[in-house]
């Protein structure tokens, strides 16, 4: 029995709603202690932290509100939401998934940035050459630079066609039992039904493969180096006094962490999604799970600061 997309949507519009509400109300608190129960010594840190808040905040809103979809299906891969057969309601729908996934861009990015400015934390030479002054409000634009990058990817280059309606139609009626026409889409599409690869598609992939890449490899390397020299200086008797170690100690757990949920959610979900269609190979449904993952993790991201940080945990926990 075919899956219905009134099914798949209403569990999936359940888990959007209920973790954007949960993400908008964690984030909105987590805010408020890193405004008023931040340890004195925090510094800049936690602007930094805000803005990650915010942003997941905002995330959380329009996720609610595009209510995407994920499909796969050999060559090609779908992000969709539910449409009116009107010109314009597609056109609206397919910019809203646009901007949906250039936050994704964003998002890698400010993994990316949290990683270096929280090394910059620990290492003081590093940040007075690197992140003084205007290197530091650069190093906040990057975020939005990538969100950009990757919504104009997605619009010059992923846009749906007569062609992509046709090669989908049976698909997503066999899966869905739903009618092209009926939702509005972004394609990545790698080949045609003849076998034919579609260079235009591997040509903007590259610039996707190339922002997530650089954004797992300033979180490895800065992350690796982070562990290195919070470690060292945690051995030695040169830094202030125990209570600065034990913030750097908490904030690195946390940072830990705050590894862990992107690359199992984010990272791996999506890799996972542009890796399998370019080699042709069939995922079908499990595909679906994706948009799933990424629902959950603004949702869940606040929480390690949350109660790893002892003076927000204090605070959540009345002590």
């Amino acid at each position: 029995m075919p899956l219905s997309i009134e099914n798949w949507k209403s569990f999936l519009k359940f888990l959007q709603l209920g973790c954007g509400l949960l993400g908008a109300v964690s984030n909105s608190i987590l805010i408020l202690l890193i405004i008023f129960c931040s340890p004195k010594n925090l510094g800049a840190y936690k602007y930094l932290m805000i803005y990650i808040s915010v942003f997941e905040t905002f995330y959380c809103l329009l996720d609610a509100d595009v209510e995407p979809h994920t499909f796969a299906y050999g060559p090609a891969f779908t992000v969709f939401r539910s449409s009116k057969n009107t010109k314009s309601e597609k056109a609206d729908g397919f910019y809203k998934l646009s901007v949906w996934c250039g936050t994704f861009g964003l998002s890698i990015a400010l993994f990316a940035v949290h990683f270096i400015y929280r090394y910059g934390a620990a290492d003081l030479a590093f940040r007075k050459k690197y992140l003084a002054g205007k290197k530091l409000l650069i190093l906040f634009l990057v975020p939005l630079i990538y969100m950009v990058w990757w919504m104009a990817v997605v619009v010059t280059m992923f846009q749906p066609s007569p062609e992509s309606d046709e090669f989908m139609r049976i698909p997503f009626l066999r899966r869905y039992d739903t009618q092209v026409e009926h939702i509005a889409y972004v394609i990545v599409w790698f080949y045609t039904p003849r076998g034919d690869l579609i260079l235009p598609t591997f040509l903007a992939v590259v610039c996707n493969w190339f922002m997530m890449f650089t954004s797992f490899f300033c979180v490895v390397y800065f992350g690796i180096k982070c562990y290195l020299k919070i470690t060292k200086a945690l051995k030695t008797s040169k830094m202030s006094s125990y209570y600065t170690k034990s913030i750097q100690n908490q904030l690195f757990q946390a940072l830990v962490m705050q590894t862990l949920i992107p690359f199992l959610l984010m990272y791996a979900p999506v890799g996972m999604l542009f890796f399998f269609p370019m080699l042709n190979m069939n995922v079908g449904f499990i595909s679906s799970f994706v948009a799933a993952t990424i629902a959950i993790y603004p949702a869940v991201d606040p929480l390690p600061t949350m109660f790893i940080v002892k003076n927000y945990r204090k605070t959540i926990l009345c002590k």
